[in-house]
């Protein structure tokens, strides 16, 4: 350990000289230092969907009860909201348009004897209760103009205009997943636009990491990590699939995103708050000091000549429970490890070297 401070038969009085000893430093050695960038993040699903009603009705729940951790398959029936009353108008459109095709049957006969089976054959294939056939090719311009002013293509896409308002009566899951949230109970009635339920997709997650913007230059898509639960079980590896471009002003940081793989007899989810350790991708140049020694990227270099501070910017790399890895710092100054207090650019110190 060594001492540096003024003697006191030097010390000034007219010029009213302090010296503040004890203030402990180091003499800076700048290392290469291959390290993690470390941050912490929840687990999120990569999709997670507000789902709102479409259409007006009482709803109902489907092939899964509509609670909160209920699981689903992709496809799976969620919720349906009452059609009856579509449906049934819908029948009454096919059987005009039936009888409609019906009363045309002997004009074509006459006219277009050779499309005749064709269109006889389409009114034999209308099903009330399934789905409008589509409608035959006409094979010249005359006889699409014949259809056209018989209202037949006008009723038909009508029709299938109301067939596929129907669709939107039922809910199917677009992913495999569970429900989060649940905004409607069953039987509630609904309108188009009322938020019913909240679904997230089971095993494809990702997690939101805050970096300092400092550590940034670390990082790019593809970077390998690790991922640690809060008590410090490894759970998991992943990479850096995107990196925000958004500073985050009140912090200084920068979200990455990692997508996690569990290991084997490990699971992540949904919520779960961990560590991430993302892999530098290559070996940085530095020291390591206590994070009370830097205050808004700034320290104190000691100057042995005149037992005066100065401020000196650095560029914090990393952080980790031993303090800030920075750069910025020359070899052979010294440098203090901790805050001081009472700061003032005429004060002289006495420094305690570690």
């Amino acid at each position: 350990m060594a001492l540096f401070m003024r003697p006191a038969d030097e010390l000034d009085e007219k010029n009213n000289e302090i010296i503040v000893t004890h203030l402990d430093a180091a003499t800076v050695l700048n290392v290469d230092e291959n390290f993690e960038v470390s941050g912490y993040g929840t687990v999120s699903s990569f999709n997670t969907v507000d789902i709102s009603a479409e259409a007006q009705g009482k709803m109902s729940a489907g092939k899964k009860s509509l609670k909160p951790g209920i699981k689903f398959k992709k496809g799976d029936l969620l919720f349906r909201i009452d059609d009856t009353e579509l449906r049934y108008g819908i029948r009454s459109r096919k059987s005009s348009f039936i009888n409609m095709l019906a009363t045309l049957l002997p004009d074509i006969k006459m006219d277009y004897n050779s499309e005749f089976n064709k269109w006889n054959d389409y009114i034999a294939s209308i099903k009330l209760n399934e789905t409008l056939p589509t409608l035959p090719s006409w094979n010249s311009d005359k006889e699409k103009v014949f259809l056209s002013t018989r209202n037949i293509l006008t009723e038909y896409f009508s029709i299938k205009s109301l067939e596929e308002q129907l669709k939107k009566y039922a809910f199917y899951a677009p992913f495999s997943g569970m429900i989060t949230e649940v905004y409607m109970a069953d039987f509630s009635f609904v309108n188009p636009g009322t938020k019913i339920i909240r679904i997230a997709q089971t095993g494809n997650y990702e997690v939101p990491v805050s970096i300092p913007v400092s550590q940034l230059h670390l990082i790019e898509i593809g970077t390998k990590c690790k991922i640690y639960s809060t008590d410090g079980t490894e759970k998991g590896a992943g990479k850096v699939v995107r990196i925000s471009e958004v500073i985050n002003k009140s912090t200084q940081s920068v979200s990455v995103y990692v997508k996690p793989i569990a290991y084997e007899n490990e699971r992540f989810i949904e919520g779960e708050y961990i560590m991430v350790k993302i892999d530098a991708h290559s070996s940085q140049n530095g020291i390591r000091i206590p994070l009370s020694a830097i205050h808004e990227n700034n320290v104190f270099v000691y100057s042995k000549k005149d037992s005066l501070l100065q401020n000196r910017t650095v560029q914090i790399l990393n952080e980790n429970e031993n303090g800030a890895f920075v750069s910025g710092l020359k070899d052979s100054e010294i440098v203090i490890l901790h805050e001081v207090l009472n700061f003032t650019d005429s004060t002289k110190y006495g420094i305690v070297i570690k």
